[in-house]
């Protein structure tokens, strides 16, 4: 006899599944580069780098990601969610073995290769679980996306924990990361098969039924998703840019934290450099922290209230980071920094698939490259200012980003309105 009840609780267990499939998904995608970072220092040894050539080796990886333009999008829609985060991560990781065979074979440039060729695929693996991400969070009709982001957060640890690991055994890096990426590519293909269907598109030249669509909102964290036509118009782009701003002002404050925090310390505050490194630690808590309260926040606040939030607590973490006399200041304002650029990159990704006049994933993959593409000259920018000016100057420009996304949303806000909070903004 047909059970309707047990029908009900399967279908509203769909969800829930592919929640926690995403959120290994995105654990995964975070683990598999960060195991190859924790063992850097014995491939500069190896392959003789000194720090200067080291540097610009290992930036391989976000030249790759960000030579990825939009790609991520057209392999999205020819391939769809599901095999593109499954085949994606295989991807990374052949790339990273490769990448690890380059170190045991003394080679710079097949090194180098392998970086680039995983940072392509994380670019593209990044905005396949987004996009999910974003599938779950309208199913539930409230903000997730920001906790998903904080299962990133646990994979790389756990990546970083096993790279050590692996480096105090003596096992070699080509073995690690062949082993590292077999159980990364079974995650990410078991996670998949949860996923949330993508919905069908409509057909070429039909117009959606229902009622009229509203015109084309001026805020594009409160926007809906609408009809997505094949090109790209003006208004879209007008759109985008402000939520392109906010993501690179996020993952600025990463940028700051892993190259720049350690430096601060110990050159400016009088930290001594084993212990340099607190910095770092404290924001990266604090991200964490903020991305497992953020839904919430969100959810509470409104996006827009939240988004302000968010932005001030970056401008404002970073100035006293820079300026504040006392390491405990300095650390204060990393932490600070570090809750607030928590929440920036899934509010923008939000934003960026619910404005009109795009094609499926288009939005996502177009912030997601522009932060990967600001990503790659941020660090030497911050560096030529340090050098003619100071660090602190330097890291309170980085701090203007912030301020300019906050201008752009001010700028762009209409009169007051309801602020309800949806699956997707």
């Amino acid at each position: 006899m047909f059970d309707s009840t047990a029908t009900v609780l399967d279908v509203q267990s769909t969800p829930r599944r592919a929640r926690i499939a995403t959120i290994v998904a995105f654990a995964t995608n975070g683990a598999l580069p960060a195991t190859l970072l924790a063992r850097y220092a014995e491939v500069k040894t190896a392959l003789s780098l000194d720090a200067a050539a080291f540097g610009l080796v290992v930036v391989g990886f976000t030249l790759g990601a960000a030579a990825s333009f939009h790609l991520p999008g057209v392999i999205l829609r020819r391939l769809g969610i599901r095999r593109t985060a499954a085949l994606g991560t295989a991807w990374i990781a052949l790339a990273l073995l490769a990448a690890a065979a380059g170190v045991a074979h003394g080679s710079v440039w097949i090194f180098l290769g392998g970086l680039a060729l995983a940072g392509f695929g994380d670019a593209v693996v990044d905005v396949a679980q987004n996009a999910q991400g974003l599938l779950v969070q309208q199913a539930y009709r409230r903000s997730l996306l920001s906790s998903m982001h904080a299962g990133w957060s646990v994979g790389a640890a756990l990546g970083g924990i096993a790279g050590t690991v692996a480096a105090s055994l003596g096992v070699p890096l080509p073995v690690h990361l062949a082993a590292w990426g077999a159980a990364a590519v079974v995650a990410m293909g078991v996670s998949a098969r949860s996923f949330l269907p993508e919905p069908a598109a409509a057909p070429p030249g039909r117009q959606p039924t229902g009622p009229a669509e509203p015109a084309m909102p001026a805020d594009p964290i409160e926007s809906t998703a609408h009809a997505r036509p094949a090109r790209i118009d003006a208004r879209a782009l007008r759109l985008l840019a402000p939520l392109a701003l906010v993501a690179l002002a996020g993952f600025a404050v990463e940028d700051v934290g892993n190259n720049w925090s350690a430096v601060l310390l110990a050159t400016e505050r009088g930290v001594p450099t084993a212990a340099a490194g607190i910095g770092l630690s404290v924001l990266l808590v604090a991200q964490f922290a903020g991305r497992l309260l953020g839904d919430r926040f969100i959810d509470r606040a409104g996006r827009r209230a939240a988004l302000v939030t968010s932005l001030s607590a970056v401008a404002a973490g970073l100035v006293a980071a820079a300026w504040a006399p006392w390491a405990p200041a300095t650390i204060a304002g990393f932490a600070l920094a570090g809750a607030g650029c928590a929440i920036t990159v899934p509010l923008a990704f939000a934003g960026a698939d619910a404005v009109p006049g795009l094609r499926p994933h288009a939005g996502v993959t177009l912030v997601s490259w522009t932060m990967r593409a600001g990503a790659v000259g941020l660090s030497p920018a911050i560096g030529q200012v340090a050098t003619l000016v100071s660090l602190p100057a330097a890291i309170s420009a980085v701090a203007l980003l912030a301020v300019a996304a906050l201008l752009l949303h001010a700028r762009g806000a209409r009169a007051p309105h309801a602020d309800r909070v949806r699956g997707v903004s």
